[in-house]
This record gives structure tokens, C-alpha cells and sequence, in this order.
């Protein structure tokens, strides 16, 4: 082999490799906010590829898009540079320095989420003929913190029945972290999650082809087509109209996820156990569940005030009250003892005091 075909094959793996940089699932994006970009590079005649062509480019996209999609399109750009110009715009503080001054102050919206109250009054409201689909997508959602696509294509292999309980898998998640949870029969009266969940899975027709478990579900029978993500992602506001709850349009896809986030960190989980039920890697989305949990702004509350204070001293009290009562009933034992032994000789009996605390014994010889 010769050294020019030798310097081709590197080459091409190494285009290959680069390649692998770029998201499969998102590479038409990637590739499409490049061409954006660099046909605006072309309409303004932009030679070099400098940190201040970069910078107008982003002062023109703030007028019509939030910080978030400026950030989204910095991170998207900083790889196709990379790649097509071997250019690293992450060095380019300037630029950083302009989207982060562009992100003070905003606020992204979030999905609305249920509450325990909520949940209990759908579970026990809502007629399975209609909406028994509804119950076990949420069902699933809230016990595995799961997003839309997660529960959308959840097949047959990844659910285990188990005594007392049914264990899910998802293995392709977005942060590429396989998570397991169970669903048990809860802590509602009058509310079987399992017996639900397996309700539902009984309705599967036999001649099903495909593995996907959640089918299309109407007049109480399921037929063999698969349930779709949209259809998964309108879930949250089905329910929130069925509930009555204002703004029901604002409980999007990602509602059963923060709403057992939520749930989790009301209950007083820390961050450790939040991240490992979500799949989360970052610290900082755990800490955000904890922050707003509103049992916890509760007990801030309440030590603010000083009712956990007063709630210990009343418990202190109680236990010295109790002290107090077990001394007296030893003193009284050991003067009991003393008049048995008074009726012999002083000198010769063997007085033994055992388990006084706090108190005073006087011995008169007469």
C-alpha cells in the first residue's frame, strides 16, 4: 500500500469519526441551523470566520428568539464549526459573555403539574371506559418519572410481573441512563394502581404483532394500532380538563415527570435520591424539585416562626415529666425498704440503694 492511499484511509476515518460527533437523532437540525448560518455568512460577504461575525449573528437572532434558543443554536453551531471549519467558537468569550447577559432575567416556562389530590380524584372519578389509557399512562409516568417518547415506546420485553408488584425498564433514555422502577398498588383508599396497570394489560388482543405495549384504547377494548407520542404527550391535558383545572393547555408532555420529581421531593428525598429516579446527571435539576418543594418551604416556614422550636420544648418537657415520675416511684420504693429495716438493728442491717436520680433520702436512728 502505498503512502497516498495510506493518507486517504485516515482521512476518511477520521471524517468518520468527526461524523459521530453530531447526533444522529438530531443531525438534520445541526445541519440545517449551519446552513442558516452559513448563508448569512454568504448574503454579508463575510470573508474570515471571526469572533465578531459570530457575535452580529447573534444580536440578529435575540430580536426574534428566547435565550434558550439562542443557547440551543450556540451549541449547535459550535459543533458544525468545528467540523466544517475546524474553528472552536467555544473560545469566544465575547459571544458567551453576550447570550449569558441575554439569559438574565428569563424565566423558561414549564409544564403545569398534578398534585397528590389531583391524582387521587382522576383515579377515582374517571370512568375505565373511557379512560383506563389515560390512567396507566399516568400510572407509569408518575411511578418512573418517564418523559413522553419513554412511555410511548415501552414494549412488552421491558415490563416484568412480579409478586406484589410489576417491574418496568426503560433502557433508551435521553441522557442514555437505562432506569428501572416498580408500580405497586399505592398508598390511596380505595385506588389499586397494579390491579389498573394489569387491567389494562389484559386487553391486549392475542394477534398483536408489534411488541409496543400502550394500544390504542376505545369502548373498553384495545386494537392492534400503537399509541403515538402526540397522543402520549396530550395525556397531561386530557386529564387536566377532565380535573377542571385552569390553563389545562399548560400541562404539557413533560408534566408526569416533574409532577413525580415533585411528589418525590415533598416526601423529603434528597438530591441523590431524585437524580437516580429521574436519570438526571445534573445536580442542579434536583435541586431545583427540592427548592420549590412546598413541604419543604413548610418546614423553613415553621422554623422561621419558631413552631419546630416549640415543638421541641414541649417534647423536652414531656420527657423530663416522665424522668420525674420514674424518680418518684424509686423513692418511694427505697422508703418502703428503710421502714422494713428500721424495725431491726440499725447497726447490723445492710441498707443498699439502687437507680436514685435526683433526689434526697434521709435515715433517722431511734
Amino acid at each position: 500500500m502505498s503512502d497516498s492511499e495510506s493518507d486517504c484511509e485516515i482521512e476518511k476515518a477520521a471524517e468518520a469519526a468527526l461524523a459521530t460527533l453530531v447526533p444522529e437523532k438530531s443531525r438534520k437540525i445541526y445541519e440545517e441551523t449551519y446552513r442558516k448560518f452559513d448563508s448569512w455568512c454568504a448574503e454579508k460577504n463575510v470573508g474570515n470566520f471571526e469572533k465578531k461575525i459570530l457575535l452580529a449573528y447573534f444580536s440578529k437572532l435575540s430580536s426574534a428568539y428566547k435565550p434558550s434558543t439562542l443557547w440551543s443554536t450556540y451549541s449547535m453551531l459550535r459543533t458544525m464549526t468545528y467540523l466544517n471549519k475546524n474553528v472552536d467558537i467555544s473560545k469566544f468569550t465575547n459571544v458567551i459573555a453576550f447570550l449569558k447577559r441575554k439569559s438574565s432575567g428569563y424565566r423558561p416556562k414549564k409544564s403545569r403539574i398534578f398534585s397528590k389530590q389531583e391524582i387521587e380524584r382522576f383515579m377515582k372519578t374517571a370512568d375505565d371506559k373511557d379512560h383506563l389509557l389515560a390512567k396507566v399512562v399516568l400510572i407509569t409516568g408518575i411511578f418512573g418519572a418517564c418523559r413522553r417518547e419513554e412511555i410511548t415506546f415501552l414494549h412488552l420485553e421491558d415490563i416484568e410481573e412480579c409478586t406484589g408488584f410489576i417491574k418496568v425498564k426503560i433502557p433508551n433514555t435521553k441522557t442514555k441512563i437505562s432506569r428501572l422502577f416498580t408500580i405497586n398498588e399505592g398508598s390511596m383508599d380505595g385506588v389499586n394502581f397494579l390491579e389498573i396497570f394489569r387491567k389494562y394489560a389484559q386487553l391486549r388482543p392475542p394477534h398483536t404483532e408489534h411488541q409496543r405495549f400502550f394500544l390504542t384504547y376505545r369502548n373498553s377494548k384495545c386494537c392492534t394500532l400503537p399509541v403515538g407520542i402526540n397522543t402520549i404527550g396530550g395525556m397531561p391535558k386530557k386529564i387536566a380538563e377532565f380535573l377542571g383545572l385552569l390553563n389545562a393547555k399548560e400541562y404539557t408532555g413533560h408534566c408526569f415527570r416533574r409532577s413525580s420529581a415533585t411528589l418525590l421531593a415533598d416526601s423529603g428525598a434528597d438530591i441523590t435520591a431524585i437524580k437516580r429516579h429521574g436519570g438526571w446527571r445534573s445536580t442542579s435539576v434536583a435541586e431545583n424539585y427540592i427548592e420549590n418543594s412546598v413541604e419543604n418551604k413548610n418546614v423553613i416556614s415553621r422554623k422561621i416562626f419558631g413552631k419546630e422550636e416549640t415543638v421541641l420544648k414541649k417534647r423536652r418537657i414531656s420527657e423530663m415529666q416522665s424522668e420525674n415520675s420514674d424518680s418518684e416511684v424509686a423513692s418511694t420504693s427505697v422508703s418502703t425498704c428503710i421502714a422494713v429495716k428500721q424495725k431491726g438493728n440499725l447497726e447490723t442491717s445492710n441498707i443498699q440503694f439502687s437507680n436514685l436520680s435526683n433526689c434526697v433520702v434521709n435515715v433517722y436512728h431511734k
